[in-house]
């Protein structure tokens, strides 16, 4: 039995009329009454009966329909989900993110993941900023988010999805406020807790640039890589820090955010010889993610 042989039954079996299904199929009538009668020879059952003026099915023919219409949609879901895989529409993307991207861009995009792509399953690693990079290279993660900027790094590629400002996060009853700050240099006296900065490169410079700007060398109370532990700390009065201000958004920690004219820039990152399609499509979901995300927030 060829896919061409069910075809042609299920035509004719639907309108129970050789002429109209011929129509229907595109075929001329003799050749799909020639179609039908060799499929009842190759099968050794009787599909239709027929007289003068009306064809019906017989009861093996009513079976084989039934059957076959299973069959069938069967055998296009499956084609429609053979194309879906080639077309990135299905499968799995492992995301690697450090916390920042969880009080920004990372719960846009899984919004988009969910509307447009709902069988691409998402496979979250939360994990130091320092690690995503090394985590990308090794193949353990298929993409990540990463405010460093790999100038020439010969295994990856990446894109800027949007900068933010940096804050200045200090504990609800510091006297610094949005109004009487002038410059971090306020903050001389104070214990910093500041991401362990070793590993990085350009957001070291970044940050560090802002402390040469004003002269001083500050004062490191704790290090930590994960912007949800520090912003805790800075709530328990053990010193202040400097933090992306997208760290605003869903904290309901007893801290202040006072925004600072530096800007940080978030990248999406990616390996060079990976070229899934999923990869692509995430891609394009960050990118849109990006272009509606709002950061204009008031800070307290």
């Amino acid at each position: 039995m060829e896919l061409r042989q069910i075809k042609y039954f299920l035509g004719v079996a639907e309108t129970l009329n050789f002429s109209k299904a011929a129509i229907n199929l595109n075929i001329v009538q003799p050749a799909l009454s020639r179609q039908i009668r060799q499929l009842e020879q190759d099968l050794g059952v009787v599909l239709f009966e027929r007289n003068n003026r009306n064809v019906w099915l017989t009861p093996a023919g009513m079976y084989l329909r039934d059957e076959m219409i299973k069959l069938d949609k069967r055998f296009k879901d499956t084609l429609d989900y053979a194309l879906s895989i080639q077309n990135g529409h299905v499968g799995t993307i492992r995301i690697g993110y450090p916390g920042s991207a969880l009080y920004s861009i990372l719960p846009e995009v899984l919004c988009l993941l969910q509307q447009k792509l709902p069988l691409l399953d998402g496979v979250l690693s939360e994990m130091a900023e320092v690690e995503v990079l090394e985590t990308l290279v090794n193949g353990h993660i298929d993409v990540c988010f990463s405010r460093e900027e790999m100038y020439d790094h010969p295994n990856v590629c990446q894109r800027k999805l949007f900068s933010e400002q940096l804050a200045l996060v200090v504990p609800e009853k510091h006297a610094l406020t949005k109004e009487n700050f002038k410059s971090i240099a306020q903050c001389r006296s104070d214990g910093f807790i500041l991401p362990y900065l070793a590993d990085w490169q350009m957001y070291r410079q970044l940050i560090y640039g802002m402390f040469n700007k004003e002269g001083f060398v500050p004062r490191i109370a704790y290090e930590s890589n994960f912007g949800a532990t520090i912003m805790r700390l800075v709530e328990k009065n053990l010193g202040v820090s400097i933090l992306p201000l997208s760290y605003r958004m869903g904290s309901s920690l007893k801290v202040r955010f006072i925004p600072l004219k530096t800007q940080t820039t978030l990248y999406m990152v990616w390996r060079t010889d990976d070229h899934s399609p999923i990869v692509r499509n995430f891609i394009d979901l960050c990118d849109e993610a990006a272009r509606g995300l709002n950061l204009d927030f008031e800070c307290g």
